[in-house]
């Protein structure tokens, strides 16, 4: 085969192996169906996206996943990168090392830029507000617990903790 491959019909399959066990099919007018036909427990599809670097630093991006509509009537910020995923290494890669931080990110009225990470120690860091539907718990409720804590973000070095029992009728505030 040279050049491009077309299948030219509306829910085409790719077969791929010798039993045909991962297929790639056509949704027509929508994209593609990616399935593995493995039915054994523990035996998960499995996508993975692979640099071929061989010399991964500190920020270095080792894999992307972006979301874009670049066919927007609207040209200009609405075909720009509208969010995307982003694994970025957060040191230079060892046999000791593979440290890696995953960048969420979203555009408003801008090509997408980092909003929320979750680092390779488990901090999630929130450029934003956290809105939680229903409780928000801190340490894991049950044996430990956790810590609020407060870094300066005001002129005047205060912060504000607001709290609203569901048994008081008035709010607690700390500060």
């Amino acid at each position: 085969i040279g050049d491009d491959l077309k299948l030219l019909s509306d829910a085409a399959v790719l077969s791929l192996g010798a039993d045909s066990d991962v297929t790639i099919t056509h949704d027509p007018d929508d994209g593609v169906e990616l399935k593995s036909k493995a039915t054994a427990d523990d035996n998960p599809f499995l996508l993975t996206l692979q640099t071929g670097e061989t010399d991964i630093a500190v920020s270095d991006v080792i894999g992307t996943i972006n979301f874009q509509a670049p066919d927007e009537g609207s040209e200009t910020d609405s075909r720009l990168i509208a969010a995307g995923i982003e694994a970025v290494s957060e040191g230079t890669f060892a046999a000791d090392n593979n440290a890696t931080k995953l960048s969420f990110k979203t555009g408003a009225s801008e090509a997408a830029t980092e909003k929320m990470s979750l680092s390779s120690g488990g901090n999630l860091a929130v450029s934003g507000n956290v809105t939680a539907s229903a409780n928000l718990t801190v340490g894991n409720g049950a044996s430990s617990a956790g810590s609020i804590i407060f870094n300066e973000d005001t002129d005047d070095g205060s912060n504000t903790l607001t709290l609203k029992p569901a048994a008081m009728a008035a709010d607690v505030t700390l500060t």
